[in-house]
């Protein structure tokens, strides 16, 4: 089978890398304190390369210098500039970093991304990289609860212990974790076994009332009463008309019940 390569990422061509090394350049010169050397102007010329569509260079020269933390006039200036344009132009990240001295601990102190190190090289600081990014995964899987290599199923091998196969093994820990989440939950404080105990309790809540409670008189009105015993929604809503129409004559409660009239009342009628 023939091996296919990885499609390779495409760069973006529109992105400019001017501005943010302008921006390094800066940085550096902030923290080696470059304007008070009497080498500033290299830095100077660093950032005049990567100025290349500037209007006016020479101010813009001047206030690069501000920001750096120092000040040129104008003849300054003006002899940076033409200095910078006969000196060979270090372009790549590793050759700017030599000609500014810029070194891997400067590199990770300011965070710079476009400007290489002296000490450490591109090959170098991409190995770096590899391992800083395996430890900070490392370190993700463990905060989620995964276990080292050293403490995997294939190293420990917990089954020859017991003297059997690993797919017996793992059956016997699928039953006994199907076996533990089976078990009975009660999902509530009022869930309850039904005991002897309970048959009563369970007997009024179905409408069923006792004999005493039967017997004893009841303080409230009669639908309320009716309501309170439980009964069907049929039985409740038939028991509720006969109260309503309990002042009207038999034979009209009879009718308006929907109940057949008995033959002395009909004859009666």
């Amino acid at each position: 089978m023939k091996c296919v390569p990885a499609p390779r990422r495409r760069r973006n061509h529109n992105f400019d890398l001017n501005p943010k090394r302008r921006k390094e350049i800066v940085q550096h010169a902030l923290l080696v304190g470059a304007m008070d050397t009497e080498d500033r102007s290299r830095w100077l010329i660093a950032w005049h390369w990567h100025n290349c569509k500037a209007t006016d260079p020479i101010w813009s020269l001047m206030e690069a210098a501000k920001r750096m933390g120092g000040k040129i006039t104008e003849a300054e200036a003006s002899v940076i500039t033409e200095e910078a344009s006969i000196t060979p132009k270090h372009r790549k990240a590793d050759d700017l970093a030599c000609w500014l001295g810029v070194t891997y601990a400067d590199r990770q102190a300011l965070g710079l991304t476009t400007i290489g190190s002296v000490d450490v090289k591109k090959r170098a600081r991409k190995v770096l990289r590899r391992r800083k990014d395996r430890l900070y995964q490392e370190c993700r899987r463990r905060a989620r609860g995964a276990r080292p290599q050293s403490e995997s199923l294939s190293r420990t091998k917990p089954w020859e212990a017991l003297n059997m196969s690993r797919r017996t093994w793992e059956r016997h820990r699928n039953k006994q974790r199907d076996a533990s989440s089976s078990a009975a939950i009660f999902l509530s404080s009022d869930d309850r076994l039904a005991t002897p105990a309970g048959g009563a309790r369970m007997a009024s809540e179905r409408g069923f009332a006792s004999k005493e409670a039967r017997e004893r008189p009841s303080a409230a009105p009669p639908e309320a009463a009716i309501k309170a015993r439980g009964l069907p929604s049929s039985q409740t809503a038939t028991m509720l008309a006969a109260v309503r129409y309990e002042s009207l004559p038999a034979e009209l409660r009879l009718l308006a019940l929907g109940l057949p009239l008995p033959q002395n009342l009909a004859r009666a009628a």
